[in-house]
């Protein structure tokens, strides 16, 4: 004879009914324990150099530097560069050489520091150049970074006419920077430029010395512009070089808004 199941009370549960939901109940326990695994194996910040980037020189005007999956979240680091003639015509942007990344040695160090490359199209004393914009950004958004440091090399040329130094003239529209007052003078803004003292040993440093570098620190910035410029009427008549500063490398901490949101 079929043996009956012991009753149950109205309401009440089975042996078997808790077997069952206590198996359902396994798969959402883990899947709730997964999630702060995966949230931890993110970065928010990361102190890094150019010194680590992939760089991409598109043209004479245009670069990239790149870090791949800097937060581990799959999007890319990136600092842009961007370059458009500044003031008038008497110097251009060199072809060959803006935007080259070059590991020689200048400003007395062997570290990759980007070319920004002037040709003197004329004498005049007017102060052409060229306007570069950095841009910091994460999966093409733009972000912030804090403490930013680099270094303008190699500072230096012939005494210009009008008195107020050498030919190759540097100002930033954020930043402070620090210098041999030997070799260079000025604030690294518009009205009073970065450039060779008059009163400086040499008018060309070599590329062994640190003496025509500016040492730059930026707080905070998402953005920021660098103007290469240059007055070359004290230079001979038949004499006209191309001018030449080295910029970086550039180091900051870099932060992940996913952190903060």
């Amino acid at each position: 004879m079929k043996k009956k199941d012991a009753a149950v009370p109205e309401g009440g549960l089975t042996r078997r009914t808790v077997v069952q939901g206590a198996a359902w109940s396994l798969p959402v326990i883990a899947a709730a324990v997964a999630t702060p695994i995966a949230a931890a194996s993110l970065m928010c910040t990361a102190a890094i150099s150019t010194t680590t980037a992939t760089y991409s020189r598109l043209s004479a005007t245009s670069a990239v530097f790149t870090w791949v999956n800097l937060f581990g979240d799959g999007k890319d680091f990136t600092l842009t560069l961007t370059a458009v003639h500044n003031g008038v015509s008497n110097m251009t942007i060199n072809s060959t050489n803006n935007f080259v990344l070059d590991s020689a040695t200048q400003g007395g160090e062997a570290q990759p520091s980007v070319r920004l490359s002037l040709d003197t199209a004329d004498l005049r004393n007017i102060g052409g150049g060229e306007r570069v914009t950095f841009s910091f950004a994460l999966d093409g958004v733009p972000v912030s970074v804090d403490n930013l440091t680099y270094k303008i090399k190699d500072i230096d040329g012939v005494q210009a006419v009008d008195g107020l130094g050498g030919a190759e003239r540097v100002y930033v529209s954020q930043g402070t920077g620090t210098y041999n007052s030997d070799w260079i003078r000025g604030q690294g803004i518009g009205t009073n430029a970065w450039r060779p003292f008059t009163g400086s040993p040499n008018p060309e440093v070599i590329p062994t010395s640190a003496a025509g570098n500016v040492n730059v620190t930026v707080p905070s910035v998402s953005a920021f512009d660098l103007t290469f410029v240059a007055n070359n009427s004290g230079r001979a008549l038949g004499e006209r070089p191309n001018q030449n500063i080295w910029v970086g490398p550039f180091s900051f901490t870099a932060m992940n808004p996913a952190c903060t949101a």
